[in-house]
């Protein structure tokens, strides 16, 4: 399509240049209004966490410093009397309990001593595992925090402050704690308008939360310490950072403060879907205005482009078209011919002159029928254009005198003006039909030799039919006859000679069993294959000096009747042919199936033959006779001293089952 740019490209180009760079516009501006207002809407977001966790310090603080002045009060009080009475410090509101769960004071060895609860055998409680007691023994002094932990006396999770308690002498002389819900810390927000994911949380160093509200949700105990937001604070104690929520994976912008002198980072978030969401409202406006901007664009200057090209675009198809047709109707080994709607030749090609002989231009007013003398069948136009794909066969005569024989295919077409013409396309196929001709002679002429060496080999059966006959079974009889007369004349020789008689009338009958059974398959009616051909195989081995081994094991599918005869002729046949030529001593008859064929193979260890001095004699004719029944294949391969192996493959037939039969259904 380039090639149709060349007499405008000038014009085109500059239409795409102005297009491109109005969009260009469009959309720089576009952007750059959005990235504006994300920006703002992020500083908005910012200054709201920062304001939040400002105040979320101080609340803390507040709560801490008022927890330590309780520490401190009751520190004093009991390092310089030895007792403190919690209640009467109660009464005269020195202590307000409701900003703390319990107050408590445990002495050296971890036990607990006074406290505020109520807790009976509070003597025997024990907290010299807590980190806390193990702190202050190893500190002198300062303010403890704990992480949230399990109250023994309240049975709830507390964040516990403590201070060391000491001897007039400075030694250590216990703990006084005081225990705090996490809840408290952030009770100040419970009433905030937070959303779903917004974060209001009080950390401690090691990563643990102090107390965590996730919209209206409370937690405390739980570990972020891959939260990149510790390497924030050992930058700077106060800042924002973006970053994936440490527990859920959702991300939003956050704010901290690091507490002055407490182990605390204060962090308020607010999640980008939330801070964002006008944003992305405004972006998907924008976003569809600038699209159909650009769309409409687009179209206008394809429009443009699309009115320029078409007359050439169009010229340039119908040449080539036209070249694309006069290769294929000039080229073609085939006879085209145009016809007029009035029967007149509108355009012939050349091999259509070469083919009726002719030697002058016949387009114009010329009929097709003026192009031969004659047509076997006579061509009747109407006939063959109501069945447009049949192909019909005529003997032409030309106006020299010579012949040939067509096949003639029609097709129409329509041209601008919608006028219907006829389009004749004539193939020369009298070669063709002269191969089918001698074809058919061939399979005439091998049919016939068949014929005749198949009745060859039913006169040389017969032949040896009457020789057995006459050479064993009729000797045979001729002795029992001769036995039964001496026995007729002499009484007192019966006892000898009828058992005799007997014995041969017995010899009579396994000779006539033996020959019907090599004149016929009588198993194959009412056994398998497999016990049919083992009969045989069996006969064989006890009538010759042959060592016969059988396989059958990949033979699993049912066959008919008639395939199961054809199999057991070719084995009889070349069983016959190792007997009397190959002087073998051991044969292996295997029986196999693929999916779709059964095959069988004789391999023999006799002397061989010379394959190419093979000659296609009466056995080997009647087993190929027998698999081209079946379509099926037949190979022979054999060397002089190196055996023979006989190869043939049946597609299978499935076997039906015969309700009728007595029988029941045969299973292979």
């Amino acid at each position: 399509m380039i090639k149709h740019f060349t007499p405008f490209r000038r014009l085109i180009g500059y239409v795409i240049l102005f297009c491109g760079l109005l969009i260009f516009l469009i959309w720089n501006q576009l952007l750059s209004h959005l990235d504006k207002y994300r920006q703002e809407s992020i500083a908005v977001a910012t200054n709201r966490n920062a304001n939040l966790v400002a105040g979320l310090e101080q609340y803390t603080i507040s709560i801490i410093q008022n927890a330590d002045a309780v520490l401190k009060l009751v520190k004093l009080e009991y390092e310089q009397t030895g007792k403190v009475d919690f209640n009467t410090l109660v009464k005269r509101e020195v202590i307000d309990v409701q900003k703390f769960n319990s107050l408590a004071i445990l002495d050296e060895k971890g036990f607990l001593k006074v406290s505020n609860i109520d807790k009976k055998d509070k003597s025997s409680l024990s907290f010299s595992d807590r980190e806390y007691f193990t702190f202050h023994i190893n500190h002198p002094d300062g303010l403890f925090v704990s992480e949230p932990l399990f109250s023994r006396t309240i049975n709830k999770t507390v964040v516990v402050l403590s201070r060391r308690i000491n001897r007039k002498d400075g030694h250590f002389d216990g703990v006084v704690a005081v225990q705090i819900e996490p809840t408290t810390f952030t009770r100040f927000y419970a009433n905030a308008n937070l959303e779903t994911n917004d974060i209001i949380s009080l950390i401690s160093p090691s990563g643990i939360t102090y107390a965590r509200r996730t919209g209206n949700k409370e937690s405390f105990g739980e570990s972020i310490i891959k939260s990149p937001l510790f390497a924030h604070v050992k930058q700077k104690p106060i800042d924002n950072y973006y970053a994936k929520d440490a527990l859920h994976g959702i991300p939003t912008y956050f704010s901290y403060r690091k507490l002055e002198n407490y182990p605390v980072i204060a962090t308020v978030g607010a999640a980008e879907s939330v801070v964002l969401l006008d944003y992305y409202k405004k972006k998907d406006h924008d976003y569809t205005f600038g699209i159909i901007i650009t769309l409409l664009l687009i179209l206008f200057a394809i429009l443009i482009c699309a009115t320029l090209i078409h007359y050439k675009k169009a010229d340039s198809q119908i040449k080539d078209s036209n070249a694309r047709y006069r290769t294929i109707f000039d080229n073609s080994r085939d006879g085209i011919f145009l016809l007029s709607p009035n029967g007149c030749i509108a355009a012939i090609n050349e091999a259509a002159y070469q083919l009726f002989k002719v030697d002058v231009d016949v387009s114009g007013e010329v009929a097709f029928e003026q192009l031969f003398q004659s047509a076997i069948p006579a061509i009747n136009f109407e006939q063959l254009t109501a069945n447009w794909d049949t192909k019909n066969e005529f003997q032409f005569t030309c106006l020299d005198n010579s012949s040939f024989i067509g096949e003639i295919a029609l097709n129409s077409f329509q041209d601008s003006s919608f006028t219907k013409h006829l389009i004749i396309n004539i193939r020369d196929i009298t070669a063709r039909k002269h191969m089918e001709q001698q074809l058919l002679e061939e399979q005439k002429r091998f049919q016939l030799q068949l014929t005749k060496q198949i009745i060859q080999a039913q006169e040389k059966e017969r032949e040896a039919i009457g020789h057995e006959l006459h050479d064993n079974v009729n000797q045979i009889l001729t002795t029992v006859k001769l036995y039964l007369e001496m026995a007729y004349a002499s009484p007192e020789n019966r006892d000898t000679l009828l058992p005799r008689s007997i014995t041969h009338v017995n010899e009579c009958i396994h000779e006539i069993r033996d020959l019907s059974h090599a004149l016929s398959s009588p198993t194959l009616g009412t056994r398998s294959l497999v016990d049919s051909v083992k009969a045989l195989l069996e006969s064989i081995e006890s009538s010759t000096s042959l060592c016969i081994s059988f396989n059958h094991e990949a033979y699993n599918k049912p066959i008919i009747i008639d395939q199961k005869l054809t199999i057991y002729r070719i084995l009889q046949e070349q069983l016959t042919n190792i007997i009397k030529h190959a002087e073998a001593t051991n044969v292996s008859v295997t029986i196999s199936q693929t999916d779709a064929a059964t095959e069988v193979s004789v391999i023999d260890d006799g002397k061989g033959f010379n394959m190419d001095a093979l000659r296609q004699g009466i056995g080997l004719n009647n087993m190929l006779s027998r698999v081209k029944v079946w379509n099926g294949d037949m190979k022979v391969y054999s060397q002089v001293n190196d055996g023979c192996e006989l190869w043939i493959s049946l597609p299978i037939h499935a076997a039906k089952a015969v309700v009728s039969r007595k029988v029941g259904s045969e299973g292979s």
